[in-house]
């Protein structure tokens, strides 16, 4: 992970574009009038300070090649935009590569299906979800026009298999044909926009933005994998650069120390993205940021890798007991029904978090996979599954305090007895006593995917600056635009973050476009 901003390049002076004086043009005179003189100047003067190898021109400059970067680089193209996109990986594709699918509601593989969902009730249930602290008329537009969206890239050659309700409740997930954004999205709305003309430069990194005199976005600087320093300009920029996890100052801002969580996804979400969009002022969301984040057993395998203690272990055992450091329980363990995506953030104020089962409640969980078992004992000979005879001798083992340990599994081990949780009113059903031994005290912490949400939008991705007002030529999209979740992601309506990656990059682009 890379730690704060290393190769940031601040904004520089004032604008680029110069133009000719009305007098001057109806005399013909080939001098400069004084304006143009002063703006070239200062043009001149804000490449040397950045040391400006190269100039391009463009009509759109999308920055980042991920689900949203592709899906404005696709728009923008089709209708004709003069379109560059820059990416700082040496491929496209972003978090896309482990995504499963989109949301939609009225796509025609669900009209085909016979599929009919109340996009009302779907917005009702994510704003309730949110708390009410999401954008509600954010939602209204991303629901209602995501079965067209979702006919948009079938017509583009993305390639779905299915419509199913994932993990959520809904009939509403369009799970890709591979079950991978990496094989189904990505190579189609690539060639889809090399189709219609855009120029992708791999492995070069935005790092500032140009701004004109009157406070417009007016282009980019960016660094290629050679360390030169090229300029883009551009009449739109669209900041596509899917947020800041990799950045460890920024996650310490949001609550997240670099000790108490690791990272999944991809690489390259640095904060740069960010940075640039806070140097042209606008307005920070960093308050209301949400992670995309389940639990990760630290050694054992990936949940794309068939991780059978990642992800996984959050949601079903419910019938465990979760205990901080201190050998307190500190949540109802079965609050992870109602939103996966809620699992680590109790876990959050804890500097250790176990998951405790008994010998009955670790076989209910491996239900006979060898797979299962082995990355069990794997785990407890790297240290991070303990397992023993009794529950003293856990406790020693993992660390946790064992007087309030006993005292909390002799009060837990009432209420399963009893049917009554008078502490956090755990479901009777899932609850059942710590009582037979082998017992294991399973380590989790936080693994962060993405940040969602960094940098505050309007209904068009315009990005706002302090006083809410859109700031010209620039726009955020994906997940460091998304205004639809405050503090926690809602999965429930399942693929919704991909379905605000396509609908945020085709809006902001079709806007690009309209205000050239």
């Amino acid at each position: 992970m890379k730690a704060g901003i290393n190769r940031r390049q601040f904004i520089g002076g004032a604008g680029i574009l110069a133009a000719a004086g009305m007098a001057g043009m109806l005399a013909g005179c080939s001098q400069p009038q004084a304006n143009e003189t002063s703006e070239n100047g200062e043009a001149n003067a804000q490449e040397e300070a950045h040391n400006v190898s190269e100039t391009k021109e463009c009509d759109v400059l999308v920055i980042g090649s991920g689900a949203s970067g592709l899906a404005a680089a696709v728009q923008a193209s089709e209708v004709g935009a003069n379109t560059i996109c820059i990416e700082s990986q040496s491929v496209a594709g972003g978090n896309m590569n482990g995504v499963e699918g989109c949301f939609g509601v009225g796509s025609r593989m669900q009209k085909e299906e016979g599929i009919d969902v109340d996009p009302g009730e779907v917005i009702r249930l994510e704003i309730e979800q949110s708390q009410y602290r999401c954008s509600g008329p954010g939602y209204v537009d991303m629901v209602h026009n995501s079965g067209e969206n979702i006919d948009w890239l079938l017509d583009n050659g993305v390639t779905f298999g299915q419509v199913d309700v994932d993990k959520g409740d809904i009939l509403v997930f369009h799970r890709f044909a591979a079950g991978s954004g990496g094989k189904d999205y990505v190579p189609a709305m690539v060639a889809a926009a090399e189709k219609n003309g855009v120029t992708f430069l791999y492995e070069t990194e935005g790092t500032g933005l140009v701004k004109a005199e009157d406070g417009s976005v007016a282009g980019a600087y960016a660094q290629t994998k050679s360390g030169d320093t090229i300029q883009i300009n551009a009449k739109s920029v669209i900041i596509a650069t899917g947020g800041f996890a990799d950045n460890e100052t920024y996650m310490a801002a949001c609550g997240l120390e670099p000790q108490s969580y690791v990272i999944g996804g991809v690489p390259g979400h640095d904060g740069l993205g960010h940075q640039m969009g806070i140097d042209a002022g606008v307005r920070d969301n960093r308050g209301n940021t949400a992670m995309l984040a389940a639990f990760k057993v630290p050694t054992t395998p990936g949940y794309y890798d068939n991780g059978k203690f990642d992800f996984v272990i959050g949601v079903a055992a419910p019938f465990a007991v979760w205990v901080n450091e201190k050998g307190e329980r500190f949540i109802n363990e079965d609050f992870t029904a109602t939103n996966a995506m809620s699992m680590t953030l109790p876990t959050w104020r804890n500097e250790l978090t176990y998951i405790v089962m008994d010998t009955p409640m670790i076989e209910m969980f491996l239900n006979g996979d060898a797979d299962a078992q082995k990355q069990l004992e794997d785990a407890i000979g790297e240290g991070e599954i303990f397992k023993a005879d009794t529950l003293e001798e856990l406790a020693s083992q993992s660390g946790i305090d064992g007087a309030s340990f006993k005292e909390t599994v002799e009060r837990y081990n009432g209420f399963a007895e009893s049917g009554a949780d008078l502490d956090y009113g755990k479901s009777s059903e899932v609850m059942m006593p710590l009582a037979s031994g082998p017992f294991y005290a399973i380590h989790v912490i936080p693994q962060v995917n993405t940040s969602i949400g960094s940098l505050q939008t309007d209904r068009t991705f315009h990005a706002i600056d302090e006083n809410y007002e859109p700031i010209k030529g620039l726009y955020v999209v994906g997940v460091e635009g998304a205004m639809l979740w405050n503090n926690i992601y809602t999965i429930n309506v399942s693929g919704g973050c991909n379905a605000n990656n396509v609908n945020s990059g085709r809006v902001a682009a079709r806007d690009a476009v309209a205000n050239l």
